[in-house]
């Protein structure tokens, strides 16, 4: 236990300071149908050193910022809360920290925050596939592999029909390489693409 809660530490830097006990109300980092409930991570409590860690940026006007992967609320583990002060004009950098901690050292898909937080921190520009529709993010890279496309044949004899469907290729490869979650996304996607919309609605 002691040893995870150093490896948060030292990765979230210096000005976080650790209490014990669940974190105040605020708005969680993560959407609610991705966290883990209560019961279902006290049933692993019992193995070992777990311990459930929140990180809370408290911005300055009483709003908090929470990352955690569980749910608040009774639970038989133990629970270690990591906050931090931040002005209210320092809400782009606060966000940014959580977003950067939830995804690289827990390794949670983007497709997990809340798009709400994103926008509110001003950082759609780093993450415009949190913040718009799917369809217009689709929209974007078919428009950009076009104009990639157009400035290619200019400068080169024309290739067979095939070049959209490359860079399609493309750039699924990047994204399954960032984040091999990416791959059920995109199978759950081709079986049923209907659900995809549902998610937005």
């Amino acid at each position: 236990m002691a040893s995870v809660l150093r490896e948060v530490e030292a990765r979230l830097g210096e000005g976080w300071r650790m209490q014990w006990g669940p974190p105040p109300g605020g708005v969680y980092l993560l959407k609610e149908v991705y966290m883990a409930d209560p019961e279902e991570a006290s049933a692993y409590c019992g193995e070992g050193d777990l311990v459930v860690v929140y990180i809370v940026a408290a911005l300055e006007g009483g709003l908090n910022v929470v990352y955690g992967r569980v749910k608040p609320g009774l639970s038989k583990c133990p629970m270690a809360t990591f906050m931090r002060r931040f002005a209210k004009s320092e809400a782009r950098q606060a966000v940014k920290t959580l977003v950067d901690f939830a995804t690289g050292v827990d390794k949670v898909p983007l497709f997990q925050i809340n798009p709400e937080l994103i926008r509110f921190a001003g950082l759609c520009d780093e993450y415009p596939v949190v913040c718009e529709d799917p369809v217009v993010v689709v929209s974007k890279l078919v428009a950009a592999s076009a104009r990639r496309q157009r400035q290619r044949e200019a400068e080169s004899p024309p290739r067979p029909q095939t070049w959209l469907l490359e860079e399609l290729v493309k750039i699924l490869r990047e994204k399954i390489e960032l984040d091999a979650g990416f791959v059920e996304i995109v199978k759950k996607i081709v079986e049923d693409p209907e659900r995809l919309r549902g998610c937005y609605v």
